[in-house]
């Protein structure tokens, strides 16, 4: 039996040991893409055996693949928008170990501003998670700009729609946005995210759409 296929069967059995020994030969073969996707495999089996920090190297790894293939191999937004899913499971697998998060956040910091040059729409979830991770590390300026521009978006979204649910979730991020922009030095964005926040708890609060 092949690797491959000997690494697929105990992974699909359950054996993650045995499978992660198996697909640790593979590392190097294939094409790119068929590279991160025995990183991937990799990860879940660490993850799988609870090996959080290494499961995070090959997360990493993944992240690293994609933002590395070319056009003629993925579209660059879709391979940066994987690259950050890969990355941001490699953070989270790092949680609670800070001797190793340094390397891995930078990564994290910089793959997350690559996907953010097309603004915020369709990351809301992904800003709002690099807000507060962020601000656990205690870069207060990074997680300052991403709360920011979720409650922008979001604060735009709930006047188009009228969810109050948005509207609500615009104001706790832009009340964040002031706290962790204070913290950062930055006293301007602080009263902007402040006006902003006022002017959300004074405003009528919105109703759905549809009938009466």
């Amino acid at each position: 039996m092949s690797k491959l296929l000997e690494a697929i069967d105990a992974e699909v059995r359950g054996d993650f040991a045995r499978a992660a020994d198996a697909y640790a030969a593979l590392t190097e073969v294939g094409s790119n893409l068929d590279r991160i996707g025995i990183h991937q495999a990799l990860a879940r089996c660490c993850e799988k055996m609870g090996r959080l920090p290494d499961a995070a190297q090959w997360r990493r790894r993944a992240a690293q693949g994609y933002m590395a293939l070319a056009d003629e191999e993925m579209p660059r937004d879709d391979r940066r928008y994987h690259a950050l899913v890969e990355i941001r499971n490699a953070v989270q697998d790092l949680a609670g170990h800070s001797d190793r998060m340094k390397d891995a956040s930078e990564e994290y910091k910089h793959i997350l501003a690559e996907n953010w040059k097309g603004g915020p729409e369709g990351l809301t979830h992904e800003g709002l998670f690099g807000a507060l991770f962020f601000r656990s590390q205690g870069d207060w300026l990074t997680a300052a700009k991403y709360a920011f521009d979720v409650a922008e978006a979001m604060n735009e979204q709930a006047t188009e729609t009228g969810d109050a649910h948005v509207k609500d979730l615009a104001l706790v991020t832009y009340e964040l946005a002031e706290d962790f922009a204070t913290k950062a030095g930055r006293g301007d964005v602080a009263r902007v995210a402040a006006l902003r926040a006022t002017a959300l708890r004074g405003a009528p609060r919105p109703q759905p759409l549809g009938g009466l």
